[in-house]
């Protein structure tokens, strides 16, 4: 499905060669041990320091690997995540990182596929995290006809000329962010939107602002159109802080809801 190797050679390259002590595969599933939590580089980045987003930033880089691996899926496909849910629940002592990975198609169009979900279930002392994503698999043709639309084809060589993100107070509870060229940033290359994960830390970090204490290890988010780096997010807060939704030029782009809130999913 995926192979050893491609397991070995990601951790080598982006979680500091942990040593692989157990590896098996299946049809649906590779499960791995390393002695200790890998930290995925990405969090370095991150503002709002959410544990949880390690998580995110892991289970996105061994789906990406997992599923192009395991169906074919082609590097000029893109992976755009659709939604995704993280959910901390307690374990039984595990003194190894454990991981499971299965990656399924959700479907399909003339044989290609459009749309897959990953499960990732990582086990590490008295803690069991799992992050259920779903991605939509764009052809090149597809992405290149929402870069015309958007008349952003040329992404790859345009630097946006704000180098640092401004966040204001508009109303309570009503926000409103100027993205950086940090913000469009994935593994040091531009990209033609605000990645998911940089709206999740977003949101979090918003939410820890007041009360500054606040930390919320269960999240589901919802990604329904395209967030555009280059314009003004409008960033608006439910008072309980269990439902932020990001809005551009009047539309919903994203919805972060906190899951142990009142009224969140």
């Amino acid at each position: 499905m995926c192979g050893k190797e491609s397991i070995v050679e990601a951790l080598n390259s982006y979680y500091g060669s942990p040593s692989l002590l157990e590896y098996s595969e299946s049809d649906d599933e590779i499960r791995f041990q390393v002695p200790t939590p890998i930290r995925d580089r990405q969090t370095a980045a991150f503002r709002s320091r959410a544990t949880v987003l390690n998580e995110l930033a892991v289970s996105h880089r061994l789906s990406l690997l997992v599923g192009r691996g395991k169906y074919g899926v082609p590097e000029e496909f893109a992976f755009a995540i659709k939604a995704v849910e993280a959910v901390v629940r307690s374990s039984d002592a595990v003194d190894r990182y454990n991981v499971s990975l299965r990656v399924e198609v959700i479907t399909k169009r003339h044989d290609t596929i459009t749309a897959l979900r990953s499960t990732l279930v990582t086990k590490y002392g008295l803690e069991a995290r799992t992050t259920i994503t779903s991605f939509n698999v764009l052809p090149p043709s597809l992405a290149n006809f929402v870069r015309r639309t958007r008349q952003f084809t040329d992404f790859a060589d345009v630097k946006m000329s704000r180098e640092k993100s401004c966040l204001s107070t508009v109303a309570a509870d009503h926000f409103r962010y100027y993205p950086s060229e940090d913000d469009r940033l994935s593994d040091g290359r531009r990209v033609d939107h605000v990645p998911a994960l940089i709206l999740i830390d977003i949101a979090l970090f918003i939410n820890r602002m007041d009360p500054p204490e606040a930390f919320y290890p269960n999240i589901s988010a919802k990604f329904v159109n395209y967030t555009d780096p280059r314009l003004a997010i409008d960033i608006l807060r439910k008072k309980d802080g269990s439902v932020i939704e990001f809005v551009q030029k009047d539309q919903l782009v994203a919805i972060v809801y906190n899951r142990e809130g009142p009224g969140s999913m």
